[in-house]
This record gives structure tokens, C-alpha cells and sequence, in this order.
């Protein structure tokens, strides 16, 4: 890729590990390029998660290697091969709160956190959390040398079947009990990164093969996307039917660029658009918040985001470098 236009001091930078779920749908992709063309981010790796669930039929261990496969896809595309590492990261879902499971994703987590380095560590957390809740009982002393910026977690006050929480919810609450620094962006903010596939093909399909493979990727991934049976009945519980509701889910020619906000929010910490709260609790089977607004453990929790701010400074990079 090209030098950036502009100079972003050593001191402004943060360095970045980002952990995907990168096959799962088809906007990991979009914030995993972001973040690799962000001048103020040291990537310093990309860590691939699994999203296997009870509704997909797929492995914990192989919906990994689905990722960890296509976080190295954009890797390749973007001609970064060789300048980023992708590591592969746990096999399965944790079946407690005190057992670990190795992978060398975690332990990358860990060697990064103990470096000694003055540039901040953050983590984006794009997916289900267990490569950090791992990282985290395996050595609990990296708790305080970064900070978790997490896409999951149901709409406040109530939860619900949230993706990213129900893939592992022994994880999330591992997050919500630690003491690291947790930044979470729950579904009702991160759905706001709504955006037309007639945009996506103005400002993304021209811009190279990395354009070409993002814009048709997410379009074809949205027209095959068959609706989940969790989300049918939700739907069916508010008087939908089930042609509405597969006309509603997906849309047709719209997407929400769910973990774009990781980006957004490592660039600029919106300020005024978050909450402290006393971290709450996942209950396992229904992913509904276990409140605890006097726990003295306070978690940043979203409340809004500036999605034009994000895919606008994502337009504008992807043209850049890759636009003739």
C-alpha cells in the first residue's frame, strides 16, 4: 500500500490486535481492511475466532479455520502478505470459568500485552471473546496492560440471543468479572452501521481487487443468507409473517457494517456517547444481562456511534490506495 498523505505522530499511535470471526457474514472484512489502512494503528496481528453456534452446524474448529482462512484472504488481497500475521485461535468455546483453551491466538494476546511498549494495546473484538477470555486465565497480570474494545452483547436492559455473546457466553462474562479495560458496543449501536448496496458499489466495487471482493462478497453472502430460526421467531413473536420476515432479514440491498465501530472508536473515543455501567452478567442459555449497576467494576458500555464518520474515513482509505 501506498504512504499515507499525512503523518500521524509515534505518540498518537495505539498499537492494534485485531480478533475476527472473519468468515462469519461479511463485514469482519470491511473493519480488518480499515484497520490495516489506518496510519494511526500498529497491527501488530490478526487473530482468527470461531463462530460456530447452535444454528449454523459447523465445528468451533472449523468455523476457525474459515476465519483464520479469510482474515489471510484480505491479508493477501491488500498486498500485505508477509507484513501481517494471522494466528489461529481457539478450537472451541470454553466449558467453564477456570480451563482455558490454548491456541496460539491467546498466546499471542499474552506475549503482545507483556511487551514493554508505551504505545496503548488494544484488542478489537469482532467476534465471540475467547481467544482473550483464554489469554486472560492463562496470565490474569495482562488484564491491566490493554483494553478491549468488544461488538456484542444484546440491547440494554434486557440482552437477548446476541451472536457474538451466545457463541461463548462463559467468555463474555470472563470479560465482564476481569479487571481489563472493556469498551462494549451492544447490538442496538453497532446495527446503526447501516449502509446501501448502491453506496458499497459506488464507493467500494471500483477501488481494485480488494473493492471488487468486498462489494461482492457482502452481496452475495446477503442473497444466500437464509434467516436463522432464532430471528424468525423474535419476529413471529411481534406478528410478523414469515414472508415479512424474509423480506425484512436481510433487507435485500442494505447491510450493517456491525464491527466497523472498533475502527471509530480506536480513532476517536467518541466522547459524550457512552455510559459507565457496573458490569453485568450473561445468563448462559438466553445471553439476557444479569445487572449489577453498583458493582464497583465499571465497563464503558455505547450508546451511539458516528457511523458517517466511520465509513466515510473507510471511503476515503480504500480509494487511496487502491483506486486507479
Amino acid at each position: 500500500m501506498k504512504k499515507a498523505p499525512y503523518m500521524v505522530p509515534q505518540s498518537k499511535k495505539v498499537r492494534v490486535i485485531i480478533d475476527t470471526d472473519c468468515h462469519c457474514e461479511a463485514d469482519d472484512q470491511y473493519a480488518v481492511a480499515h484497520q490495516l489502512m489506518t496510519p494511526k494503528f500498529d497491527v501488530m496481528g490478526i487473530t482468527a475466532i470461531h463462530y460456530a453456534n447452535r444454528f449454523n452446524g459447523l465445528s468451533a474448529a472449523d468455523s476457525m479455520n474459515r476465519s483464520f482462512d479469510e482474515a489471510q484472504r484480505i491479508v493477501d488481497l491488500m498486498g500485505l502478505s508477509g507484513d501481517v500475521s494471522v494466528y489461529r485461535g481457539c478450537s472451541e468455546k470454553l466449558s467453564d470459568d477456570i480451563s482455558p483453551v490454548d491456541s496460539e491466538a491467546s498466546r499471542f494476546i499474552i506475549d503482545e500485552a507483556m511487551k514493554d511498549d508505551p504505545q496503548p494495546l488494544f484488542i478489537a473484538a469482532q467476534g465471540a471473546v475467547t481467544n482473550i477470555a483464554s489469554a486472560l486465565l492463562m496470565s490474569p497480570g495482562i488484564a491491566g496492560r490493554m483494553t478491549i474494545i468488544w461488538i456484542g452483547g444484546g440491547e440494554y436492559p434486557v440482552g437477548g440471543l446476541e451472536f457474538n455473546t451466545m457463541n461463548d457466553p462463559i467468555a463474555a462474562n470472563i470479560l465482564m468479572d476481569s479487571s481489563v479495560e472493556l469498551w462494549q458496543v451492544p447490538r442496538s449501536v453497532y446495527c446503526t452501521m447501516r449502509v446501501s448496496f448502491a453506496t458499497l458499489y459506488d464507493r467500494v466495487y471500483p477501488h481494485g481487487e480488494l473493492g471488487k471482493y468486498l462489494y461482492e462478497h457482502l452481496v452475495e453472502y446477503s442473497s444466500n443468507l437464509s434467516v436463522p430460526p432464532a430471528i424468525r421467531e423474535q419476529f413471529a413473536r411481534n406478528g410478523m409473517s414469515a414472508a415479512a420476515v424474509s423480506a425484512s432479514y436481510p433487507g435485500g440491498e442494505s447491510w450493517s457494517l456491525g464491527d466497523s465501530p472498533v475502527v471509530g472508536l480506536m480513532l476517536t473515543d467518541h466522547e459524550g456517547q457512552y455510559k459507565m455501567e457496573g458490569a453485568p452478567r450473561f445468563e448462559p442459555e438466553s445471553c439476557n444481562y444479569i445487572l449489577r449497576p453498583e458493582n464497583p467494576r465499571k465497563i464503558r458500555v455505547y450508546i451511539s456511534i458516528d457511523s458517517h464518520f466511520i465509513l466515510e474515513d473507510f471511503f476515503a482509505k480504500l480509494k487511496y490506495h487502491f483506486g486507479e
